[in-house]
């Protein structure tokens, strides 16, 4: 009788560690595959994705294929829509804004250039931007309440340009050695990742440093950031091709996904963005498709 009552109380033990290993698996992979936007199925395959803008307004996703010189646009649901060109006339876009219904501006590595494009007028207007003698190298971009924000690539800081494109402000990382290599805008303010050093930074609306934190216990290659659920932090690592989120103190709270080429696996990642229907998309350069992850 004893032996039974040891089997059967190793089997509930047995039992209740499986248990505990199976929620806790799930307590720390939260995020599950969605959809996937390659335009694959459509006879448009992405090339080089290296950024994804979601227009809140027209339920799109919009991926800039920067192998393809083109913008590929999606439904809300990951169908492809259309392939837009600029008539040939893109060379190498990296990033992308929509101003208003007909204006777009989009982040042209082949004329170090901030374009403007008025879809109904059929008009392409580039802009070198400057800060005085300096040509500013324009690298990631976000707009906001007539405001446009570029990342400077040569600088690593992220300069304010008001609607006729003149420099307004200069944010930058007083204790980081390289700068910047992404941000994202909130409503309270804005969140950017130094590459080098390793740090997530917060400024307020008003461009004031708020606070820093290290990430680099964590992450070997940080290359992107956006700001989650309860303000937590997800950090985009390239090179072990997965995500590290932080509560907004900077404490570690778990990483997800991994290195690879199936469904809802990372292979050279380069950004990550959230959009307003609870998904998480990340943009893979290597696997040449955008991956959206919901809870």
């Amino acid at each position: 009788m004893r032996y039974v009552k040891n089997m059967l109380s190793q089997s509930a033990l047995l039992a209740v560690s499986i248990f505990m290993v199976a929620t806790t698996s799930l307590a720390a992979e939260p995020w599950a595959w969605k959809a996937t936007l390659d335009g694959a199925g459509s006879g448009q395959a992405i090339v080089m994705p290296t950024a994804l803008y979601v227009d809140a307004e027209r339920q799109r996703y919009y991926v800039v294929d920067s192998g393809g010189n083109r913008l590929l646009s999606f439904s809300r649901e990951g169908t492809f829509l259309l392939a837009f060109t600029a008539e040939g006339k893109l060379q190498i876009p990296y990033d992308m804004v929509r101003e208003s219904a007909d204006v777009i501006w989009v982040v042209e590595r082949g004329r170090n250039s901030l374009t403007s494009i008025n879809i109904k007028a059929k008009e392409v207007v580039t802009h070198i931007i400057k800060d005085g003698e300096r040509v500013l190298v324009p690298d990631r971009l976000d707009y906001k309440n007539g405001i446009f924000y570029v990342l400077d690539k040569e600088s690593g800081q992220i300069a304010l340009l008001g609607s006729d494109l003149a420099l307004q402000k200069w944010l930058a990382c007083p204790e980081c050695t390289s700068g910047f290599v992404d941000f994202k805008l909130t409503n309270a303010g804005i969140w950017a990742l130094d590459q080098l050093d390793k740090k997530v930074v917060q400024f307020d609306a008003e461009g004031k440093l708020i606070k820093q934190f290290d990430v680099g216990q964590q992450v070997e290659f940080p290359v992107s950031l956006a700001i989650g659920p309860a303000d937590n932090v997800y950090v985009l690592d390239r090179h072990a091709a997965d995500i590290d989120v932080f509560d907004p103190q900077g404490n570690f709270k778990y990483s997800f996904l991994a290195k690879g080429w199936s469904r809802g696996e990372l292979y050279f990642p380069i950004e990550i963005v959230f959009d307003p229907w609870g998904g998480l998309c990340v943009v893979e350069e290597g696997n040449g498709r955008v991956e959206v992850f919901g809870r």
